[in-house]
């Protein structure tokens, strides 16, 4: 499984694609430090090539085509400091010891990208990778260091300190079944995101009918619903925003369980319900 860390390069994970043909532009002497076990024929590659604009590889196990190999690894901290350094123009280095008086020390700020343009696609494609990555950074600014559970606490105690029923909240990402949170609650964060946010904002970021968790659902109601899914076996959920036919503003949350069919039928149900709730008021 690939590594959570400081810094990730592309997800941490490396993709190789088999190919029929010799591979082009990666040297042959490199390649014979890259000999691995591959699965899909039970030969070995002998070849290791990398197109020679992007970071696309490719290898040749025994003269045959062989499947995708996605290999984990992980991007050492002087590796991410010379990156940093290179963006920023400006070197990097871990402090070491401590730091008396006398020296100065500079503090950058470097905003990359504006951050909805990580919100944006986090939450219309349900990216549980930018999740955790994102309760990862902010652990890193509130508290100084990254650590899940104490960011969990520290939000707990302070942005949702008034919410209805104090969830049962373990990871970033909602993978796990062990977080346990009610409609009420996320109806509750909803409310503070509208009171936080222009509205306008919030809806360029949630999917709306036929886009992103949405693109089979509420056709008829885009840019009328604006919602995020949520899915686990025999688990499925959708909170979010809907604009009535009287244009009123509604929040909901909706969560149906321990149902033992595929998840399609119950979105069906909860699509059909919505659609009278958003007809009726």
């Amino acid at each position: 499984m690939n590594e959570r860390s400081a810094l990730p390069v592309f997800g941490n994970l490396l993709v190789v694609s088999g190919t029929a043909s010799a591979p082009t532009y990666f040297p042959k002497r490199a390649a014979d430090h890259l000999i691995a076990k591959n699965n899909a024929d039970s030969g070995y590659i002998k070849e290791v090539g990398r197109s020679r604009y992007n970071n696309d590889f490719s290898f040749v196990a025994n003269g045959k085509k062989s499947n995708k190999m996605v290999i984990p690894f992980i991007s050492s901290l002087p590796l991410a400091f010379e990156i940093l350094g290179d963006t920023i123009h400006q070197t990097i280095q871990p402090a070491l010891g401590k730091i008396d008086s006398t020296q100065i020390i500079r503090t950058f700020v470097v905003h990359s990208q504006p951050s909805d343009s990580l919100f944006k696609p986090m939450m219309k494609w349900s990216d549980n990778f930018f999740a955790e990555q994102t309760l990862l950074m902010a652990s890193n600014e509130k508290l100084g260091y990254m650590s899940d559970g104490d960011m969990i606490n520290y939000i707990l105690k302070n942005d949702l300190k008034a919410i209805p029923q104090i969830p049962k909240w373990v990871d970033g990402s909602g993978l796990s079944r062990y977080n346990l949170f009610t409609p009420q609650s996320f109806v509750f964060v909803l409310n503070q995101l509208k009171q936080a946010f222009d509205f306008e904002r919030i809806k360029n970021i949630l999917p709306t009918g036929g886009e992103g968790t949405l693109s089979s659902y509420y056709k008829t109601e885009a840019g009328f619903i604006f919602a995020k899914t949520g899915t686990l076996s025999n688990n499925c959920a959708l909170s979010g925003y809907l604009i009535t036919k009287k244009n009123k503003l509604l929040v909901f949350s909706i969560l149906a369980n321990n149902y033992q069919t595929s998840a399609t039928p119950v979105r069906k149900a909860v699509e059909e319900f919505l659609r009278g709730v958003r007809e009726r008021y």
